[in-house]
């Protein structure tokens, strides 16, 4: 696991130096553009509907972000779809795990199985993660503050998963539209790199496997969730499960390295991330064209990385995801009280570390049970 772990880091470390050329920034310059407009544009647009929840417009548009039109118009769809059943089955299942411990790691845990084993196994799979992600946000949100107001939550999150989809989608549009009438050649695409040489590629666990693993992760970062409560901790318990949903084969199967990779992208970008934050955000507060200023700037830069090779690009992901969640709050706005942001991103971190730590006992565990059970079949 070790092994794995430090082949995923060097691998993506060679990844970011290739992206580093100025063919790479050339090629890459308008769709940076496009995702910084299409951000700024929705987290804008929320705030002129007066909308809480505004980050998941500025969420909604970046997730979309380096997609052609046909297939941005797909995952869009999926992410209205997904934002609505999702929200709606939190608030459905809410009620159930409000007062007691055992109910709310049981629901965690039947929410992230059910979640991970129908994303893997059918078509729409972002649809799929992103209900359940939403979910456990709904239910993580209403045990951390009993007298919020969910339905208004999650009323704002449709219209708002609305707007993000749209600015993204419109600004796409724009975009090819300019290209056209200025009658020029899109830019070359990156320039295909040899694949990597990724260790245990010979070993692969079913969906089923997959499913129990994510179980046993979110079951107890739940536990932790109810007893040792954080600010800020219900976007990362929404954001732990993404890690885990990792693309699978034709046969169903995944590689430990895809979710070790992953692992190890989302703790680079988070620190990156909180990096950033920790930096710019005294500098910014209190001043509304400062904080837009650079949501612009992290976003572009982040969207480099994210459109670069799969040995870097989940880094730009999360690195975006970071700085868009505390830049962009809930009611106020880009405000200048920086203890909202702090707590949001301690939540993150903490969320991040923990589910580190879970999943990398839980994969030990499995392989030391796998190899105890060949030795018996041996003998």
């Amino acid at each position: 696991m070790y092994t794995t772990f430090l082949r995923a880091l060097r691998n993506t470390l060679t990844a970011f130096k290739t992206d580093l050329s100025r063919h790479t920034f050339i090629t890459r310059l308008r769709r940076c553009t496009e995702a910084v407009l299409a951000t700024i544009i929705a987290i804008c647009a929320s705030r002129y509907f007066g909308l809480p929840e505004a980050w998941w417009a500025a969420i909604c548009a970046f997730s979309l972000t380096g997609l052609a039109f046909s297939a941005a118009l797909d995952l869009g769809v999926q992410q209205i779809i997904g934002t609505f059943a999702g929200t709606v089955i939190g608030l459905l299942l809410s009620r159930f795990a409000a007062h007691d411990v055992a109910q709310f790691v049981v629901l965690m845990a039947l929410l992230s199985a059910s979640g991970l084993y129908l994303a893997t196994k059918r078509s729409a799979g972002y649809m799929w993660i992103l209900s359940t992600a939403l979910a456990i946000f709904i239910v993580t949100t209403t045990h951390a503050s009993p007298d919020a107001d969910t339905r208004g939550v999650a009323q704002a999150m449709w219209i708002n998963a609305l707007i993000g989809t749209t600015a993204y989608l419109g600004v796409t549009l724009a975009g090819a539209a300019v290209m056209l009438l200025r009658n020029a050649h899109e830019p070359a695409p990156d320039e295909a790199r040899p694949s990597v040489a990724h260790a245990l590629t010979d070993r692969t666990l079913g969906r089923v496997p997959h499913t129990m693993i994510g179980t046993i992760t979110l079951s107890v970062l739940a536990y932790l969730a109810w007893r040792y409560p954080v600010e800020g901790f219900p976007q990362a318990m929404t954001t732990a499960l993404v890690v885990l949903m990792v693309p699978v084969d034709a046969q169903g199967t995944w590689s430990p390295y895809g979710v070790v990779q992953r692992m190890c992208h989302r703790l680079l970008g988070c620190a990156l991330g909180c990096a950033i934050v920790l930096v710019v955000l005294p500098l910014t507060a209190g001043s509304i064209v400062y904080c837009l200023l650079a949501v612009c700037v992290f976003v572009w830069l982040s969207c480099y990385l994210r459109f670069g090779h799969s040995d870097i690009s989940y880094v730009g992901t999360q690195c975006g995801a970071v700085v868009i969640l505390t830049f962009v709050h809930d009611r106020v706005w880009l405000s200048d009280d920086v203890a909202v942001a702090y707590h949001r991103l301690i939540g993150i971190a903490a969320g991040n570390v923990a589910l580190a730590v879970v999943l990398l006992l839980v994969t030990a565990g499995c392989a030391v049970w796998a190899k105890n059970r060949a030795n018996e079949r041996a003998r």
